[in-house]
């Protein structure tokens, strides 16, 4: 069960250290928003954004893009905040809290979304709320990650997401929509120590854990031990993979 307070707080902890640390994220906006000009016409002008974060698709949106009116929501309100202050959003733009529970009121001719979909306890019923606030012929373009994504934690510590298949995905996603693009990345970040594997966690909040783990000397000590084991040579850094999955897809006609 993915417990949404946990991830509120880590979060919450990482709102000054996300973008340094978010390398990985900035590529996946940086494909997103390729996967936009190349799939979405005529460009929708009313969008809400799932998971805004610090503002990393918000900017490159607001930059690539003629938005006319933009929503942005996020589970964490200090990063909702941050981001409007950021990119000068109204306040009455913001959507603060769950998506999957947080109401909404009318329809945007576009959602989308970065790194944030892996999140939900109910894909099934969230998506279904979300067909219902688009418009007819409206777009969902997203990204979350794929089965393989932090897998050398899951390795180490028999922890992790439950992450969805494309093709769990793809049978959600198609009650609802047409399905104009998938496809998948992968991407291996290598560190110094284990140590510096765990930090990187901590500074972006990507756990993979569902739950939330307290951390004693000797747990780190044995995590480190273990790790070394996911280096395929001496020589090599300490790997942790990360696993992009890309959707883009128009609402089905009724």
């Amino acid at each position: 069960m993915i417990e949404k307070a946990d991830i509120t707080c880590r979060f919450r902890r990482s709102v000054e250290s996300y973008d340094e640390n978010a390398i990985v994220q900035k590529s996946i906006v940086g494909k997103l928003s390729g996967l936009l000009q190349e799939y979405v016409r005529p460009y929708p002008v009313k969008i809400l954004e799932i998971g805004c974060g610090t503002g990393l698709l918000t900017s490159a949106l607001l930059k690539n893009f003629p938005v006319n009116e933009l929503f942005i929501n996020d589970l964490v309100p200090e990063m909702c905040r941050k981001t409007a202050g950021r990119c000068a959003i109204p306040d009455n733009r913001c959507i603060i809290g769950d998506i999957e529970s947080v109401p909404l009121s009318g329809q945007y001719e576009m959602l989308v979304s970065s790194s944030t979909f892996q999140w939900f306890s109910r894909p099934a019923d969230t998506l279904k709320k979300l067909a219902g606030h688009l418009a007819a012929d409206g777009f969902l373009v997203f990204s979350t990650f794929g089965q393989d994504n932090l897998k050398e934690l899951r390795q180490v510590s028999g922890q992790g997401l439950d992450y969805l298949s494309s093709a769990e995905w793809q049978g959600i996603l198609s009650s609802h929509f047409d399905i104009l693009y998938m496809g998948e990345d992968f991407h291996i970040l290598y560190f110094d120590s284990p140590l510096d594997v765990l930090r990187h966690i901590k500074n972006t909040g990507v756990n993979a854990t569902a739950v939330r783990q307290i951390w004693t000397k000797g747990q780190i000590d044995q995590f480190s031990r273990k790790y070394a084991s996911c280096r395929e040579t001496a020589n090599e850094g300490y790997p942790l993979t990360y696993h992009p999955v890309y959707w883009v897809c128009r609402k089905r006609k009724s």
